[in-house]
């Protein structure tokens, strides 16, 4: 797999444990608009863009998304007061590996910038060359354009880029940009992983499926 460059990788539920937090927060601002938000439905959703779910969830349960934005500003701010961010096992050491082996790494995630960068540990977050958030781009997953959006910050085609991903809609943006994916079975079982073309266990066996440049 050395004709990859770039390394480019989703932020919750691949690089950081966030998925628990994340669900609690929505699940506690939904309940405010008379909205039930179960785990599996929303883990099956993740990766859409905050505001394109917001709307999602609020067209669904029949209720007005011009609240998105209240929704979403509600949301992250329940999160960023009650959040228990960690990382996965082997995430610094991967990312420290892959970086003194001469690849582009990038974040490419449906988060808010602010929100990203007030969990993720700064030391870790300036070994990224690029960081693509929800905020930053009009169209978001499962549409290409962050993963293409990502290649280009990073100079590179979209057929020298992995991606490493955790849920369904990543990977078929992954796909829809060109993209080799390896999805991680961290927050889904696998079987709702079958579009990417590998799946593995857990981030530290990345290192295992991509070579030295």
């Amino acid at each position: 797999m050395n004709k990859f460059k770039g390394i480019l990788f989703d932020f919750d539920g691949v690089i950081g444990r966030t998925m628990e937090d994340n669900y609690t927060a929505w699940k506690n601002v939904l309940s405010q608009f008379g909205i039930e938000l179960t785990k599996d439905e929303y883990f099956l959703l993740e990766g859409v863009n905050t505001i394109e779910l917001a709307k999602l969830l609020l067209s669904k349960n029949g209720k007005d998304t011009n609240r998105a934005a209240e929704i979403v500003k509600a949301k992250e701010e329940y999160y960023l007061k009650n959040n228990n961010f960690s990382l996965y096992e082997g995430v610094e050491e991967t990312i420290h590996t892959l970086k003194g082996n001469g690849y582009l790494l990038a974040i490419v995630s449906a988060a808010n910038f602010s929100r990203l960068s007030n969990t993720l540990y700064p030391a870790l977050l300036k070994e990224f060359n690029t960081v693509i958030t929800g905020d930053k781009i009009d169209r978001g997953k499962p549409f290409p354009d962050p993963y293409l959006t990502a290649a280009k910050e990073l100079g590179i085609e979209p057929s020298e880029c992995l991606v490493v991903e955790n849920a369904p809609i990543g990977i078929e943006a992954a796909k829809n940009a060109g993209m080799y994916c390896i999805a991680i079975t961290s927050t889904l079982d696998k079987k709702y992983l079958s579009k990417a073309d590998k799946i593995i266990g857990n981030f530290s066996m990345l290192l295992d499926e991509i070579e030295p440049q």
